[in-house]
Parts: C-alpha cells; structure tokens; sequence
C-alpha cells in the first residue's frame, strides 16, 4: 500500500459515534478520541446513521438554561456597547474643549497621569480683618 492503511468499523461502532455525535460531541473530538482519520467519514456515517444532518460547527442552544445564558450575553452586550459609545462621545468633546482653549489634549492629559505636581505659589494675600 502507498502508507495509508484502510480502516474497517462495525456498525455498532459507527452508530455508537454517531449517537454522541448527535448528544453534543464536536466531530474533531470524536475523531481525536477514536482515532478516525477519514476527512469526511463521520459526516457520511451521520448520513447513514444519524436522525440529524451534520453541522457544519454550528452552535445548537440545547437547554433553556442556555438560551437564558444567551440572553444575558446579549443584554450585557447592548448595554457594554451603548457604555463604550457615551464614554466615546464624553472624550470627544473634553478633547474638543482642550482644544478651544488652546490646550493639547495629549500633553494635557499626559502631564496630569505623571504623579503629583508642586503646587504652585500663589500671590500672597492679606488676610481678612479679624481672622488673625
């Protein structure tokens, strides 16, 4: 032969794969897990065997457990995006403020993230009648 040996399954064995392959299993991990090197011959065997069409990595919700987790997921999505574009729109315009005022945003901010500045002196005053 060319390298290739040719592997022969019992039926039992091709129906028992499919099964798991039908209960959830990913068809890359049940060929890893029974050694299976046919490109497609588990999709064949689903074909031939199975009750349902072979996925093609598609994500089946199968609890409604799951598709309460999906929903969460989504809300949580909307409201992180809906975050993300008010923050967005908050810089913007503090940039554009800096900017009217002539200041560079970048230097601006830049200087503020360094640490601690001294402060700085301001012109003396005298104090309030009575406040000695």
């Amino acid at each position: 032969m060319n390298g290739k040996e040719k592997r022969f399954y019992s039926e039992a064995f091709k129906r028992q794969v499919v099964r798991e392959y039908e209960q959830g299993a990913g068809a890359a991990e049940l060929k890893r897990k029974y050694d299976i090197r046919g490109h497609s011959t588990l999709q064949r065997w689903v074909a031939r065997y199975g009750r349902e069409s072979y996925r093609e990595g598609a994500v089946y919700l199968q609890t409604a457990a799951d598709r309460e987790r999906a929903r969460r997921l989504e809300e949580q999505l909307t409201a992180l995006q809906k975050a993300v574009a008010e923050l967005t729109l908050e810089n913007r315009m503090l940039r554009s403020v800096l900017e009217a005022r002539g200041l560079d945003p970048k230097k601006e901010l830049s200087l503020r993230s360094s640490g601690p500045t001294k402060p700085t002196a301001s012109p003396s005053r005298k104090p309030a009648p009575g406040s000695e």
